[in-house]
């Protein structure tokens, strides 16, 4: 059906492009002809060198990670089944529990194409997990907006679970599930140059231009960002329980700031840039949903077993097959689904970019961090989102 409505609108719209001016390849050249303009506009040519060449090919690698970190006081009555198995241990009152997942360090590989700034990337995995990275950049000489898209999903992550209630509950281990976390991770974040006519972000980052010369430049800039981060299998029932029984986040985060970028020039051909941007939240919303199950009652005290298979303890890494093949997960009667708004907070993001010219041929590394918070009454926490990439590419 959708390539049937693409197919439509092609023969609808392909008269007008024969009747117009140059036909199609007269309206191709007059749009790169307004992108060049733009692109060049009020830029300081001693500063910024405009490459003959507009096209950019770009074959990329990255590695990248995601922390998810929840810090919460909860009644130590959750804790009943470990009251029972190690009576010399003092639990009770609140319990300050901070459960963190740690996605593996992933590998991805992809192509990058633009014209002048204006492109589209994609990458997919190659170790870690199971994913892929879309990006969108529309980037001039003063101003520029960028779109990533990550989703990825993977079975091994890391969690670091930490207790105020009994040292012995202090753990880091690798958590290996049965079924996998589903993640989806969005960025959309613009910005403006106030010294854009000599200090250029897409010589850094995506090499439609030069910097000639060293230069920096005050900027302000906007950020929305949006995660989905879901879990919710019955195998999983374990895991959802270590989480205070979160099964499933939606967050919603729009920021404003401002910030400095700096690119040093020491030789030619060589970049070296540095930015960073502090802005504070505008809109900071989470949505969490919880789940109730049979492994969540036992350790609750709230039955004694599991389907009449003995459950093991939590000092042990995981429960057997036998019992996950019987875990059951459902939503909660009371407060299933939560919507929380936060006051507002500071967001760091900041980059680093190393490149290389010569002649039609480039070469760059760069990183970016971001981190996002979110703080509730008691309940606090962050996720951290962080990428290096490495890169050759060839200007066409």
């Amino acid at each position: 059906m959708k390539f049937r409505l693409a197919l439509l609108i092609l023969t609808m719209t392909a008269p007008l492009f024969a009747h117009a001016e140059g036909g199609v390849l007269g309206f191709i050249k007059k749009v790169g002809t307004r992108i060049d303009s733009m692109t060049i506009r009020g830029v300081d040519r001693r500063y910024i060198e405009m490459p003959v060449k507009p096209w950019q090919v770009i074959l990329q690698g990255n590695i990248n990670r995601s922390v998810l970190e929840m810090d919460a006081l909860v009644d130590a009555s959750r804790l009943e089944r470990l009251s029972r198995d190690n009576p010399d241990d003092d639990i009770s009152g609140d319990l300050s529990w901070e459960p963190r997942i740690k996605t593996p360090v992933s590998t991805y590989v992809g192509v990058w194409a633009g014209y002048r700034g204006y492109g589209f990337g994609y990458s997919k995995n190659v170790g870690g997990d199971d994913g892929s990275i879309i990006k969108f950049g529309l980037i001039g000489s003063s101003y520029g907006a960028t779109l990533r898209i990550h989703r990825f999903s993977t079975k091994r992550p890391t969690v670091d679970a930490k207790s105020s209630v009994s040292e012995r509950q202090n753990v880091t281990i690798e958590y290996p599930l049965d079924n996998p976390m589903y993640v989806r991770l969005m960025t959309f974040d613009g910005y403006y140059f106030f010294n854009g006519k000599r200090c250029s972000y897409t010589a850094a980052y995506d090499q439609s231009v030069i910097q000639r010369r060293s230069s920096g430049s005050l900027m302000v800039g906007a950020m929305y960002y949006h995660s989905t981060i879901d879990y919710v299998e019955d195998h999983n029932a374990d895991f959802i329980y270590l989480m205070n029984d979160i099964g499933k986040t939606k967050h919603y985060q729009f920021s404003l700031g401002g910030g400095y970028a700096y690119n040093w020039v020491p030789c030619k051909g060589l970049l070296v840039s540095g930015l960073g941007l502090l802005m504070v939240t505008a809109y900071n919303r989470l949505d969490v949903w919880r789940y109730n199950s049979n492994f969540r009652q036992y350790f609750m005290g709230e039955s004694n077993t599991i389907s009449d298979i003995p459950v093991v303890t939590m000092d042990q890494k995981s429960v057997n097959q036998a019992v996950r093949d019987v875990l059951r997960v459902w939503p909660m009667e009371d407060d299933a689904y939560e919507k929380q708004y936060s006051h507002a907070i500071p967001v760091i993001d900041a980059r680093l970019s190393v490149t290389y010219n010569v002649g039609n041929w480039f070469f760059n590394t760069n990183a970016q961090l971001h981190r996002f918070s979110f703080k509730y009454d008691e309940d606090k926490g962050s996720l951290t989102d962080w990428y290096v990439n490495a890169s050759v590419g060839i200007r066409l």
